[in-house]
């Protein structure tokens, strides 16, 4: 009887493998045991191989695996020259490739022409939502056009110009505008050291109404600009970091500066019936007073000293350098803003920035101030206008800013380290708008309020007050 067949070995890699399959081929006859390793080796050269090209590359690959379980094709070469497979066969395993090869190429064209349709179909899903979300907020437009004006088709915008809601609209900011100073003056005296709360909700509030307002229109890039920065900084400082000295005094540098000082530069006026107004003045006034009771009013140490209350000082380096660092962080991100990424929607639709504002009206301080510095040393011709398009008009305002910034924080270290000039300094300066109120009531207002409700007659010529009697009746903090 033959000897049984040997076990296949669980160790040794390809070289025991080979050595077993050897085994099965010859058996246990050793006469033969070297027959299998003397036949030539299966290839091109074997005239038994004539059809050795109808193994594809892909099938060569397999076959040539080097797993060490893998069937490697001089095996399977070998078998077939054992038991002496037909041509027929050959031929027939040939055109088998040929026919998978192309199965292949059929899913592959398949497979691409359903990405193509998945494509289709999130392009047409994203056009639709894009059609469904236009057609929404066009509705969403139009019920709140309707809820508010009564009118669809009716526009808020000229809804509220209407001298029936004007006048509710005057009304209303009056009453509010009165509510807010008397609570202000009842915070400052009654509760000093919590008036950081009713600061963060009364100035934000005003804020955001006014970028609802303005963001639509053609003063929205007023609200970029340095006062708004302030009051957003003071918020961050009192919510997140209230003990940090260093950025406390800056914003004590900043409000009792430029801000401040702002109010006298733009004749800003306590009119308590216009909302803008009454806005535009709150915005630089409060920061200051909002530093007033953090500086004066504070349980125990005030968080912008350092140490004992008595040798509370305010060093150069936060005075000058940090405050002047920071006024230019604000500038270099202004630039930016207006002459790089706004530039194209600005020339476009003709928006107000704050150089453009001050160039085109001659009447203003800041207009004939630094016009007429600027001729004085040569910089501007004696009979030259400011023209907002050029980068030299620019450069004369982002200069004269600076200088104007860098002089109105002379007197905070004065004010910083007395009480009383403090006080005083900021009583003045809030007389001084209630002086502009006045004479805004008085002058201006008398006639301008009834005139504007008059119809419109060729034969009625509206006469305005001479300009030296004219506040400013600008409310934004252009500049500033």
């Amino acid at each position: 009887l033959p000897a049984p067949f040997p076990a296949r070995p669980l160790r040794g890699g390809e070289a025991a493998n080979r050595e077993w399959e050897r085994s099965l081929m010859v058996g246990s006859n050793p006469e033969i045991s070297d027959e299998r390793s003397s036949l030539p080796s299966p290839g091109v050269n074997d005239p038994n191989l004539d059809d050795w090209d109808m193994f594809d590359e892909s099938t060569e690959k397999f076959l040539l695996s080097t797993d060490d379980d893998a069937l490697t094709l001089r095996d399977l070469l070998g078998f077939l020259d054992e038991v002496k497979v037909p041509n027929s066969l050959r031929k027939r395993t040939k055109a088998w490739g040929k026919r998978l090869q192309a199965e292949r190429k059929k899913m592959a064209k398949n497979f691409n022409t359903a990405q193509e349709r998945l494509k289709e179909i999130r392009n047409g899903l994203r056009r639709r939502g894009t059609e469904v979300t236009r057609k929404l907020e066009e509705h969403s437009t139009r019920t709140a056009r309707r809820i508010i004006t009564g009118d669809s088709n009716k526009r808020v915008r000229d809804y509220v110009k209407e001298p029936p809601v004007v006048r509710m609209i005057d009304c209303l900011s009056f009453t509010l505008g009165v509510l807010l100073l008397v609570s202000a003056e009842f915070m400052t005296l009654r509760f000093p050291h919590l008036f950081w709360i009713f600061y963060v909700v009364t100035a934000w509030a005003m804020i955001i109404t006014r970028c609802i307002l303005w963001w639509g229109g053609i003063f929205k890039y007023f609200l970029f600009d340095f006062c708004y920065f302030v009051n957003a900084v003071s918020s961050l400082v009192v919510l997140f970091f209230p003990n940090n000295t260093m950025l406390n005094q800056i914003c004590f540098v900043w409000a009792n500066g430029p801000v401040v000082l702002a109010m006298v530069t733009w004749r800003n006026s306590l009119v308590f019936h216009s909302l803008e107004k009454v806005t535009s003045l709150y915005i630089h006034a409060a920061p200051p007073l909002l530093t007033l009771c953090i500086r004066w009013y504070s349980k125990g140490t005030s968080p912008m000293c350092e140490g004992d209350e008595g040798a509370c000082s305010l060093g150069f380096w936060n005075w000058w350098f940090m405050s002047f660092s920071g006024y230019l962080l604000w500038q270099v991100l202004q630039l930016v803003l207006t002459e790089v990424l706004g530039r194209k929607e600005i020339e476009q639709k003709g928006l107000q920035t704050s150089c453009r504002w001050i160039s085109t009206h001659p009447r203003m301080p800041v207009h004939f101030l630094s016009l007429n510095l600027a001729r004085s040393i040569g910089i501007m011709g004696k009979d030259e206008q400011y023209d907002h398009k050029t980068w030299k008009t620019k450069i004369i305002f982002v200069i004269f800013q600076a200088g104007y910034t860098f002089f109105t924080m002379l007197p905070c270290k004065i004010l910083f380290e007395s009480f009383w000039a403090h006080l005083v300094y900021l009583f003045v300066l809030y007389v001084y708008c209630v002086w502009n109120g006045a004479r805004y009531y008085i002058h201006i207002f008398a006639e301008r309020y009834t005139l504007q409700f008059i119809a419109k007659d060729d034969n009625i010529k509206v006469v305005e007050p001479p300009p030296a009697v004219i506040p400013n009746s600008d409310s934004t903090c252009k500049g500033t």
